[in-house]
């Protein structure tokens, strides 16, 4: 197997991670992708972004530019939105969704799904739209195929809302394959929109 290489020297982010992205979804398991980029801010998005996608990303400063190899992992690249890697929230803006179970409230467990069902797939008729949707914990599974929500956060995702999907949780429960919808991210993504919403509601 060949490797690739992609000369993303003079980009701005978001294109050498898409250039990455749509390069790895065409890499078998093991192959390994060499990204050169002289770009600071690329840089550490694109080293993110592999990371939380699949691939194990090491990079060297060769004559004042980067060059990132990674190899892509046997569990496969999952697509996410690279663009949003590059996206900086704006300061105490926006409200920020956060799922943390199965279900909304307490009680009923059948109930709670029920109505976190309700709650997703009315919440494209509520203006303004959150600014990002996190789900952790047991609220990854509102991610995963066969779930009830899946459909109802792929139109929030359409509409422009960030879909943010804890990747040690996805981890945790063995459900990594099976993300239907969102971009699976880090603690330190979830830190942060957490740390400028202008108000975080937790269900």
């Amino acid at each position: 197997m060949s490797d690739r290489t992609i000369n993303a020297r003079g980009l701005p982010c978001p294109q050498p991670l898409m250039l990455a992205k749509k390069a790895l979804d065409g890499m078998a398991a093991g192959q390994r992708l060499r990204v050169l980029i002289d770009n600071d801010v690329a840089h550490d998005n694109l080293m993110r972004f592999l990371r939380d996608h699949g691939a194990t990303p090491q990079s060297e400063n060769e004559n004042g530019f980067y060059a990132i190899v990674a190899t892509k992992s046997g569990e496969g690249f999952l697509a996410g939105e690279a663009a949003a890697y590059c996206e900086a929230p704006p300061e105490s803006s926006g409200a920020v969704l956060v799922l943390s179970g199965q279900g909304m409230g307490s009680g009923s467990e059948e109930l709670g799904k029920i109505l976190l069902q309700a709650c997703v797939n009315t919440l494209e008729n509520v203006t303004p739209l959150p600014r990002t949707i996190l789900c952790y914990n047991a609220g990854v599974f509102a991610a995963a195929e066969g779930a009830p929500t899946v459909a109802g956060l792929k139109r929030l995702v359409d509409q422009g809302v960030m879909l943010l999907i804890c990747g040690t949780c996805v981890d945790y429960f063995g459900i990594k394959d099976r993300i239907a919808v969102g971009t699976i991210s880090n603690m330190y993504d979830i830190l942060q929109q957490l740390s400028t919403a202008a108000r975080v509601i937790t269900l």
